[in-house]
């Protein structure tokens, strides 16, 4: 399925990993389904995921859970429940620093759905208001005003009119943690996902305690657990047959020092180890503030890459990309560092008008310094062309059976976008659960597909014996079995096709107008960018 989806995925640093004793295995959440797929298809080691009830409950996605000894989490946001009433302002008491929601309408001390309701521990989340969740720090004892933690960015403003409000209720995983305690202590492999749930966000998100409650939990029993942080990287997570890394990093145990302090403090050890964990995390992975912010990290890091470099290798787009990255983050407050992303910025805008992308001048700047004269440049381009011509009719078969697979399950998985973007507070386009639902849909698609074509050979009847008689036992075999093949070799067969005419395309364009103009200032800004890096290596702002 992976090696469907992607055109490769690059695995870094796995003889790192533990090969016998307790491991806890954490990676970030950027992909959904896909995520743990990696995982399984990477690791030696047989993994028992956490996995949200939610997605263990439903078929084929459960099912498999089930198969590889998946523990089910029951996530407060899955059971969340729309209040009575609204919430109308918050209240913090001066003199003992209490902080007070106000509702009008509500019914603090009866409100519930099922056996959940509200109680410390619980969190109010805005419908439409303030931003984060709230912490009930008491359970109530009035419907219209309840006790809250205190508020870390000051308090939360509400709508005039009052806010609409769910409330997320405190979930008892003292069941969760012993089975996670169990599977540790027979030298298990466990792995988990501490921010929470998936999400596009292109950094990480704050992670949950849960995972500090395990190690350090298995830890003070006497279980000798390691913990290896994984990082999962994805050039264009939702598109087919894009590229991915997958960064397993140096394992390392819990601090004695806080596997003592958990026994008399856990909520100050656990914060101690997240913090750690989440440092561990951001060495394996690649977290910019934003997409655009990201996408301008990525084209300095194309024009500083050497010319001679034709395509890197994922230890190379790590070291790069964390270089800058990391760099840029530290200085992005100089007014140098703001000058060249102002024209970097401008730069991409053009390319964007002018409907041009930067890998295509970059393809015409090296073929050029490469072959020395315009006529080779042109024989190159005519020469993937002709590539074209001669993979075209090889792979038309399998484009003609993989397309009705491809339209269908990309139409679901944009369906389920928009309804994991409506649900969720932490999607900025929904795109992680774009690739899990296509690869969900595509090989329920692919399977009903072999089986209708093997369906349909077996319903031919034939009453001749002999030769004419095995065929129909033979065909429906033949198609069972090759099939499959088929369809993924002609999807290799395709990647030639495509990436092919993509060159040809870029020669060809290459004495227009526009596509001088900005290969000119593409050539400017490679020396821009080149000299403020070589700068910033000597002041050591980057790491050469």
């Amino acid at each position: 399925i992976l090696k469907t989806f992607f055109r490769r995925v690059d695995v870094l640093n796995l003889n790192s990993l533990p090969r016998e004793g307790p491991v806890i295995v954490i990676g970030n959440h950027a992909n959904q389904f896909v995520d743990a797929m990696n995982l399984i298809a990477t690791c030696p080691r047989s993994i028992s995921f956490l996995i949200a009830k939610k997605s263990y409950d439903r078929r084929i996605i459960g099912d498999a859970a089930k198969m590889i000894g998946a523990v089910p989490v029951l996530r407060p946001q899955d059971v969340a429940f729309k209040a009575t009433g609204k919430i109308i302002r918050f209240e913090v008491d001066e003199e003992s620093g209490t902080c007070w929601a106000i509702g009008e309408g509500t019914t603090f001390t009866t409100s519930k759905k099922g056996e959940y309701n509200v109680k410390k521990g619980g969190k109010l989340r805005a419908i439409k208001g303030w931003e984060g969740d709230l912490v009930i720090a008491a359970d109530p004892e009035s419907d219209t005003k309840l006790q809250m933690q205190p508020f870390k960015q000051g308090t939360p403003s509400v709508p005039e009119g009052g806010c609409e409000y769910k409330i997320l209720p405190k979930i008892d995983q003292k069941k969760v943690f012993g089975e996670v305690n169990r599977l540790l202590a027979n030298n298990g492999t466990v792995g988990m996902f501490p921010e929470g749930g998936s999400h596009d966000q292109g950094h990480l998100l704050p992670l949950k305690a849960g995972v500090t409650i395990m190690a350090l939990g298995s830890a003070a029993e006497g279980t000798p657990v390691l913990l290896v942080p994984v990082g999962l990287v994805y050039f264009h997570a939702h598109r087919f047959r894009s590229k991915a890394v997958v960064q397993y990093g140096e394992p390392f145990p819990c601090p004695p020092r806080l596997v003592e302090k958990y026994k008399e403090d856990s909520r100050g050890a656990c914060g101690e180890l997240l913090e750690i964990i989440t440092n561990k995390l951001r060495d394996v992975t690649v977290n910019t503030p934003d997409y655009k912010t990201n996408k301008i990290y990525e084209t300095v890091r194309r024009l500083y890459q050497p010319d001679q470099i034709k395509q890197l290798s994922g230890k190379e787009y790590m070291g790069y990309s964390k270089k800058f990255t990391v760099g840029f983050e530290r200085i992005k407050e100089t007014e140098a560092a703001k000058k060249l992303m102002e024209e970097i910025s401008e730069y991409l805008e053009m390319l964007k008008t002018m409907k041009i992308k930067d890998k295509e001048l970059r393809l015409v700047y090296r073929a050029r310094k490469e072959y020395g004269s315009e006529f080779m440049v042109s024989m190159f381009g005519y020469a993937h062309l002709l590539r074209c011509l001669l993979t075209m009719p090889l792979s038309f078969p399998g484009l003609f059976l993989n397309t009705p697979i491809m339209a269908l399950s990309r139409r679901y998985a944009l369906k389920q976008q928009v309804r994991a973007l409506a649900a969720s507070k932490v999607k900025v386009g929904a795109y992680d659960v774009v690739a899990s639902e296509r690869g969900f849909r595509a090989d329920i698609l692919s399977i009903y597909i072999v089986c209708v074509a093997v369906a349909a050979e077996w319903a031919i009847k034939d009453e001749k014996g002999g030769f004419y008689g095995c065929l129909k036992w033979g065909i429906p075999l033949l198609v069972f079995l090759f099939l499959p093949y088929f369809s993924y070799y002609s999807i290799l067969l395709f990647d030639v096709w495509y990436f092919s005419w993509k060159k040809f395309r870029a020669c060809w364009r290459r004495n227009n107008k526009d596509f001088k103009r900005m290969a000119e200032r593409r050539v400017e800004l490679q020396g821009v960018v080149r000299k403020f890096v070589e700068m910033r290596i000597k002041e050591k702002t980057f790491v050469g």
